[in-house]
């Protein structure tokens, strides 16, 4: 008898033990020292690493989009007491960071609504650009809206100095907005030609090589090229990068009958057509008068540049004299 009592408290203890061990190695949630939410609220769920039940339980109101809170643990502790959920910090975390998940919507993204709204104060179509005052700005949306969600409330603009603000409303996400003001002044532009791509000194500009670029009117100088006609058919001096303004001493015509080359003169009227040989005296392009030297007759005339060593010499009777022997 005394035997078999010792036997049934030998195995009561091992199962308390047994019990007692498993309640030790229980896994409990661990608190994470940072979390990013996109949402309105802050749940368990957000803080905690392997947690199985309550989940949904909010904790805190998120953030703004784009913007951090801090959560203490011990604000978390009471919720969780509150619940019967059991947790660890095993990292000693004292306050949980929580950032907010946003799009950003950048000032520049906003310039097509802007220029809109300042041309009809300007009363005016003309090209113009905006300098923001705080070149960085932004505003943090939340994830699914952009920029065209975004509403122009207000701006007033001083035409004396081109000076404006706008105030801009920006969607929370939950049926209201917040405001932001953006400051800056409007700088009237205009288009000119440049290259699409960067091209060297003796490759000729073709049309499909032109882009448009908007710069401050103040910018353009006297010199600069401001018709695509300038361009088209030129070769740069040398190399002109993608995208740069382009001076007209930067572009010459190209070389199409070099000094000293064997030329082919042609004299053109109504009832003649002449043709001989002659030497370039100097260089020149397309539309160029250059002088040439009839190789026959050893006079020397002005000729007109027509294609790769082939001149033209005015039509009137003293350079036919010229012409022949």
């Amino acid at each position: 008898m005394t035997r078999l009592i010792f036997k049934n408290l030998i195995a009561l203890i091992i199962l308390i033990g047994t019990c007692f061990f498993a309640h030790a190695q229980e896994i409990l949630p661990e608190l994470k020292p940072q979390a990013v939410v996109d949402d309105t609220v802050v749940t368990l769920g957000d803080i905690f690493a392997d947690l199985d039940k309550k989940q949904d339980l909010v904790i805190a109101n998120a953030p703004d989009p784009g913007t951090k809170i801090q959560i203490s643990a011990r604000h978390i502790l009471k919720v969780t007491r509150a619940h019967n959920v059991r947790w660890r910090n095993s990292a000693g975390v004292m306050n949980v960071i929580v950032t907010r998940m946003s799009e950003v919507v950048s000032y520049a993204d906003l310039k097509p609504q802007l220029i809109a709204e300042l041309k009809n104060l300007y009363q005016s179509d003309q090209n113009m650009d905006i300098r923001f005052y705080n070149r960085g700005g932004k505003i943090d949306l939340p994830t699914g809206f952009d920029a065209q969600d975004l509403t122009v409330k207000n701006i007033s603009l001083d035409r004396n100095s081109d000076k404006f603000s706008a105030l801009i409303g920006a969607p929370t996400g939950q049926g209201t907005e917040t405001l932001h003001t953006i400051n800056g002044r409007t700088v009237r532009t205009t288009s000119i030609p440049t290259l699409a791509r960067t091209i060297r000194s003796g490759d000729i500009i073709q049309p499909s090589d032109i882009s448009w670029i908007s710069i401050p009117e103040g910018q353009v100088g006297r010199n600069m090229i401001r018709n695509s006609d300038k361009l088209i058919g030129m070769t740069p001096r040398s190399q002109i990068k993608q995208g740069s303004p382009i001076r007209l001493s930067e572009v010459n015509r190209p070389v199409l009958v070099e000094r000293g080359s064997l030329v082919k003169i042609n004299f053109n009227t109504d009832k003649i057509s002449l043709s001989t040989l002659g030497k370039a005296m100097e260089k020149g392009g397309m539309g160029d008068v250059i002088q040439v030297k009839n190789n026959t007759s050893q006079k020397i005339v002005s000729a007109i540049v027509l294609g790769p060593n082939l001149v033209q010499v005015h039509a009137d009777v003293s350079s036919l004299v010229l012409l022949n022997p």
